[in-house]
């Protein structure tokens, strides 16, 4: 029988009225590219990993970052989408 593993490490939790009100800007086209930023909603691999204890402002924060990226990639690739 294999040794139990330990219990995963889990976020500290939010009280509700303190959860963050942004909703993921995710879009379901996750493919993350050569520089780790997802070419679906714009996010680099690490803004993904940290949304979820993002405050309301870190989050505004990676939603204006995120943004920019998706606009900057629509100039280099207009025919993509």
């Amino acid at each position: 029988m294999a040794p139990a593993r330990p219990p995963m490490a889990l976020p500290p939790r939010r009280p509700i009225d303190e959860a963050p009100t942004s909703a993921s800007p995710c879009i379901r086209q996750c493919c993350l590219d050569d520089a780790d930023e997802c070419v679906g909603c714009g996010r680099t691999l690490e803004e993904i990993k940290a949304w979820h204890a993002a405050t309301d402002e870190e989050r505004s924060r990676i939603l204006g970052a995120a943004a920019a990226r998706r606009d900057a990639r629509a100039r280099r690739f207009p025919d993509a989408r």
